[in-house]
Order: structure tokens, then sequence, then C-alpha cells
């Protein structure tokens, strides 16, 4: 017999129907919770087993809700719901625990009206709904500017009042208290005290005019509401109001935003589903690696679609420019390899040793723990389980905490004068929880203490989980060793870290066995996209370089190469640059373009030398536009600010180019950016339009340019008449038509007897998309 049927044994038929509808609300939850019944009811009668179902079922929810609700991840939420049940003590507790999870999840996913598991059209559909919204709003306050101003005028504005909050628990001692203050409060009826003039008891009030700077600060602090609404930072409210507005109201602006709140919620969720491990989604789930799938697909689409034009009439795609440059995986592994192994060698000629480090993040960051045993075949394997003591803290939490620990080591090496240099790696444990690799150069007598400082801070928090059963210290929380160049270089330390970042491509190592795996047995070209992935979804950057120069100007002096002496010495030509300061200039030049990174850092004053103190920094200026129109057509301002404005408003900078300086101060200024490009839409292929052998260019406008438009009306013949008049006759006259207009001439009724108050005009219910909350 089912716990089901042992309960219709116990009560009246009222307590039955009592105890059905709960049953009829859970029903995937109801054999427990009458199993649970049963269990009170037959050791303390059925007044007590109604009692335990009426409180441990209170805060209850139908998971299956939850699960149509987001049908996407519905398999991975019942998973997870089954899983936290299991870690139970009793099955109700584990129920109780997993219903709470499902409401957290809920909540998180469902941003008002829209869901972070849809499809990225419902994503775009939802942040132009939330554009429009506020420009909506601003909208109707600008147009309330002139009767709000006549009324002022004519002094018909109520006074400004601050009410006080009510006072009381209910919402009926709120209104009694409301209405004692409103009735004790002084009013111009309100006699004055005796021997008190009547005009010393008013009070004045100036209500402000209104104009657009009050409209648009009144819009600002609705949007901000809203943006916070939906788990989105607003912009930085140091910034003009009319940046934020402009931000406020662009699709694309709430778009990127809330492309990275549904990543990281729903990869998040995914991590307390259990589907990141291991055993599962190693690094990411792999619905983050469908998500980045797809938006690298679209950038792609976006850069092909779109050329760029320079002054000598060179046109290339985007996409082309793009794999140029550091887009280029292999370019950026080329760079970081350079840059590290000519770095090794300048600390090996000024006497300095390297250290390799690892930093994990405690115990409580960590969903999963991952144990190693060996299979069969001599293999190793991971078997996963859930960590007990994670508290639910995200990738990014745990990435801040590590930072914290580097900020406070190098706080105190600042403070003891010690000198550090190298590269920072970050990469992800199987559960998608950070952890540092830090190769660092230092003077041989700076090693003890640097190690002593970074494993103090690191091991600070929860230091009992650095033991293990034997009462072993462990090196689970931080690791240091030496890197003997007997055995190996620091670049060879650091390249399968490197390559795993990036694009899983490196020269594997003879005699070191699985060296094109990880350590958990993933190849590193399967393991690349997914920690590239991981890194984008959490906004974690993944390589850092430590106490050297800027590689702003490595990449910017790399861009005169031999083709452009002739502009280098017309330029200087023209500036007369001082000898001194051209001359470190050339030399710098020279290193770089040669790919020499270890003589481009002796040049620029080797390693922990502040920034101000480089004999070369990049130049930045203000991008001017001269062609931009002096009359504003949207506010109707004319001004002569000639100064390059960003989509938002805000003035642009750029880098130009470089700035050298000698021992004297002097200053000399160097061009680099010697393209200007001019950004279009792609132009049709050869036979469509495009410039081919034999085949005229594609015109820049809309029209001929080599002859005039003809605006010679084309008059057609009276049978060519005739048959047009027939179709639109009889399109005129069709059902669809006449429903159509008639349609418009009540809507234009109803818009003529509107300012007269005729009566209450029926809204149609929103669309889904155009819900938004209240308040707003």
């Amino acid at each position: 017999m089912t716990a089901m049927e042992q309960s219709l044994a116990f009560g009246t038929h009222e307590c039955r129907q009592w105890r059905e509808a709960i049953f009829a609300s859970l029903p995937s939850l109801r054999d427990d919770l009458a199993a649970g019944f049963v269990h009170v009811a037959k050791r303390y009668g059925n007044t007590a087993g109604n009692r335990w179902l009426r409180r441990q079922t209170r805060d209850l929810i139908e998971p299956s809700r939850v699960y149509r609700r987001f049908e996407r991840i519905a398999g991975d939420l019942e998973r997870g719901f089954l899983g936290i049940r299991g870690r139970g003590k009793t099955t109700i507790e584990g129920i109780q625990v997993g219903c709470a999870w499902l409401q957290s999840v809920e909540k998180r996913l469902g941003i008002g009206a829209f869901n972070c598991s849809h499809d990225d059209d419902a994503l775009v559909r939802h942040a132009e709904a939330q554009a429009r919204a506020v420009d909506d709003t601003r909208n109707q306050l600008i147009g309330s500017i002139a009767q709000h101003n006549r009324r002022l005028r004519l002094g018909l504005l109520p006074p400004a009042r601050s009410a006080a909050t009510p006072q009381g628990e209910s919402v009926s001692a709120q209104a009694r208290a409301m209405a004692r203050a409103i009735a004790e409060a002084r009013n111009p009826l309100t006699p004055p005290p005796a021997g008190i003039p009547l005009m010393a008891v008013f009070k004045w009030y100036r209500a402000p005019v209104m104009s657009l700077a009050v409209a648009d600060e009144l819009t600002l602090r609705r949007a901000r509401a809203r943006a916070r609404q939906h788990g989105i930072v607003p912009p930085a409210p140091k910034s003009k109001t009319a940046y934020q507005v402009a931000r406020l109201t662009c699709p694309n602006w709430w778009r990127r935003k809330l492309r990275r709140v549904a990543g990281e919620r729903l990869e998040q969720v995914q991590r307390e589903a259990y589907r990141v491990h291991a055993q599962a989604g190693i690094y990411c789930s792999n619905m983050t690696i469908e998500r980045r799938r797809q938006q690298k697909v679209r950038n792609r689409t976006l850069l092909e679609a779109i050329e760029a034009i320079n002054q000598h009439g060179q046109a290339y795609t985007l996409a082309e420019l793009a794999e140029l440059g550091l887009s280029n995986p292999d370019h950026r592994r080329a760079e970081l390899m350079l840059r590290i192994s000519d770095t090794e060698s300048e600390s090996r000629r000024l006497g300095h040793i390297g250290m390799f480090y690892t930093i994990t993040a405690p115990s409580r960051f960590h969903p999963v723990n991952a144990n190693p045993y060996t299979d069969r075949k001599g293999r190793e394997r991971f078997h996963c389980r859930r960590n007990p003591k994670y508290d639910g803290s995200t990738p990014r939490d745990a990435q801040q905490h590590i930072q914290q620990v580097w900020a406070r080591a190098r706080a105190q090496f600042a403070r003891e004068g010690i000198g550090v240099y190298g590269l920072r790696v970050v990469e992800p444990h199987h559960d998608g929880t950070p952890h540092w690799h830090l190769e660092l150069f230092m003077a041989p007598d700076a090693e003890p203490r640097v190690t002593e400082i970074l494993r103090s801070y690191a091991e600070d928090e929860s230091p009992e989980e650095l033991f293990d059963g034997r009462g072993q210290k462990t090196t689970a929380r931080f690791d240091a060793k030496k890197i003997d160049y007997s055995r190996g270089t620091a670049a060879g330390y650091i390249a399968k870290y490197i390559s795993k970042n990036i694009n899983g491509e490196q020269f594997n190592r003879t005699g070191v066995e699985n060296d094109g795996e990880d350590r958990y047995g993933v190849d590193l070209n399967s393991a690349a996209p997914r920690i590239e992935a991981w890194a984008a979804v959490w906004g974690i950057r993944q390589f850092q370089f430590v106490g050297l120069p800027s590689v702003t100007v490595w990449r910017e002096v790399r861009r005169l190469t031999e083709r452009q002496e002739q502009q280098l010495a017309d330029w200087e030509a023209a500036t007369r640059p001082a000898p001194t300061a051209a001359e470190r200039f050339h030399a710098i030049r020279q290193a770089a373009n040669a790919g020499q990174w270890d003589i481009f850092l002796r040049l620029m004053g080797g390693p922990n030398r502040p920034r101000k103190e480089r004999p070369v920094r990049p130049w930045t200026v203000q991008r001017m536009d001269t062609d931009r129109d002096e009359f504003s057509h949207a506010t109707g301002e004319v001004t002569s600010d000639i100064q390059a404005r960003g989509r938002y408003g805000d003035p642009v900078s750029a880098t130009w180019g470089l700035v050298a300086c000698d021992h004297k101060g002097r200053e000399a200024e160097y061009l680099t950016r010697v393209y200007r490009w001019e950004v279009r839409p792609k132009q049709r292929a050869a036979g469509a339009g495009s410039s081919g052998p034999g085949a005229a260019g594609a015109p820049w406008t809309c029209v001929n340019n080599c002859t005039g438009a003809d605006f010679t009306p084309n008059e057609p013949d009276e049978k060519t008449l005739a048959e047009q008049v027939s179709r639109y006759r009889e399109w005129i006259t069709s059902p669809e038509m006449v429903a159509a207009l008639e349609a418009a001439e009540i809507e234009a009724e109803l818009v003529r007897n509107a300012p007269l108050n005729v009566g209450p005009v029926a809204h149609p219910e929103p669309e889904p998309d155009e819900f938004f909350p209240d308040g707003l």
C-alpha cells in the first residue's frame, strides 16, 4: 500500500480534503509528503500529522513549475534539485533546501518579463523594450514641460511637501498615523495662536521651473532604478547626466549588459546544479560553450560585412584586419612567449632568479571536489563529489579574493622595497574556480622574504584546511617552486599554461609524458575553447605582466616598419625633435622591430621602473571632428565645438603615437598611426556593382555620379492605367482594408475626443516584451 493510500485512513473527510489540496499543489512531492505525514500520524495522531504537514509545506514550491519555465535547462535543474535533496539529513529537510534553491534560481533567471534561458533574439527584443521605455519616460517628461511651467506661472501647483514615513506595523496603523499627522498639521484654514501674525505661520515654497535638465534628471533617476532591477550596474554617477541618459536609452547598451548578466547567472546555476566538473562539463558548462560559439559567429558575420578603406584606396574587411592583430590566437601566443622568454634572458643577465608560485582560493569557493584515482589500465581518473563547504560564491568572487591577496602582498613588497617582475596567468580548476600561476623574477636575497609574504597572505584564511588526515601540511593553497635552469627555462615552465589558455597549440617537449594534455587528462586543443569561454563569460583577464614596460609602446613603435621610413623622415623634418630624444626613440624602434624584447626592456629603463620615468610613453590626444554640423537638429543648439564625440556624446580620446623624452626632460612626439581609415558597409561582389577588371567602380552615393538624375514622370498608357485603377478598387473594397480603415477612424475619433475628457479609453493589454516592472 502506498503512502497516499495509507494517509486516507487518518482523520475525517474534511481532513482528507485539506490534505488532498496540499498534495494537489505539490504533485511531484506528494508521495514523500504523504510518507512523512503517515509517519508522524502513526506515532502522535492525526492532529499532529496535520500540523507537521502544514508547517513543513509552508515554504515549498512545485519543482515542475520551475522546470517548465526554464525548459531549456530543465534537465540540469532537476538533477541539481535531486542532488541537493539527497544531501539532506532527512527527506523533508532535503526537499526544503532543494525548493529554496529552485526559488533562488527562479529569482535570478527571471528578470521581469525576461527569461535568461531564452535565446538571443528574445534578449535583443527585451533590450530594445527597456531602452524604448526609458526614452518614452523622457519624452513624456519633456512633453509636460510647457504645462508644468504654465501652471507654475498661474499659481496652480500645490506646495512641495516632504511627507513623513507613516509609523505602524500594519496598514491600518499606518493609515491612522497618517490621518493623525494630517489633522495635526497646520494649514491655511488653521487659526494662528494668539499674538502671532498670520503671515508668520505660512511657509513659502519655490517650485522649480521645468526644463530639459530637470527632465533628464528625473529620467535618469527612474532609468537607474530600472537597470538595478535587472541586476545591471548603472553608468558611473560621476559622468554627465546626458551621457548616462544616452547609454540608458541605447538598445545596444542594454543588450551588452543583459548578455553579460544572463551568461553569468546561467553559468552559476549550472555550477550549483553540479554540471561543471571533470566528469560533466569541465571548466564551464556545455550551454556556455554553445553561447560563446554563437557569439563568435555573430561577431565574425559582422566583421565580414564591414570594410575599412584608407587614404590610399586600399579596402579590407574588418575580419581580415583582425587576423593581422592580436585577435589571432597564434599572434597572441607568439607575443606572450617572446615577452616571457626575453624577460627571462634579461633577468639572468641581471643575476636574478625565477620562482613559480601557485595560489588557490579557499575551499568555500569550490562547488566540487575532485579526488584522483587510478583505473584498471593505470590511467589517472577523478572522482567528483559535492563540496559541503561551498557557500555559493562565483568564479568572479574567487578572482576578487585572490586579487586581494596579491594586492596585500604587493603593498608589503613596496613597504620593504622589494622588486619583483614577471607574468601572472589565471586558469580555472575543473569546476570553474580560478587559481593563479605567478612566474616572478627577483634578486636572490629577496626570494625567501617574497615567498614568506605570499604564503602568509595566501594561507591567512581557513588555515585548518591546509592539513591532511595525517596532520601533514599540504600545498593545496600555496605552492612555490624555484626554476632550475639546468632542467628547463622559465618559458618552458609557463608555455603549457599559455597554450592551454589560448588555443592549445604548442610544441610538445620530448621526454615529457602527456605534454599535450592538462592535469585532468583532457587534450589541450579541446580544453582551450572551454577555458576561453570560461574567461569570457566571467570577464577574467587571463594574462598580465608585472613590473615591465608598457606593451602599448612596444606595439605602437612596431607600426613604424621599413615601409614608413620616408614618412618618419618627413615627420622629423617637420617637427625637429631634440637629437637625444630622437636617438632614444630610434634605438627603441630598432629593438622592437627586430623582436628583441630584452633589449627593449633594457632601453626602457629595466624592470620595476615607474611608468612616468620611462623614456617613451603613449601619445594620447583628443579626437577632433571638423565635418560636424554646428546646428544640432536634436536639441536645436548651435555649437562651435569640434571635439569628436562618441556614440553617447562623451569626448573620444585616441592614441596617435609616442612621446620620447631625453635625460633633460625634452619631449618629442612621433606619429605612429600613419593610416586614416573610413569604415563602411562592404561593397557588393564583382559583377554586382563592385570594382573589377573592365568594370566601373561602385559609386560612393546611392545615385549615379556620372549623369544627373531624371525626375521626369513616366505616364502609363490607357490600358496599363485601367488595370492599375481596377486593382486599386479591388484592394480598397476588400474586407481586410475596410476593417483597417474603420479601426483608423475609431482611433482618430478617440484622439480628437481625448482632450475634451469624453470618457475613458480602453488600453490594450501589453505584449510580454512590453512589460515593465511597477514604479518605473
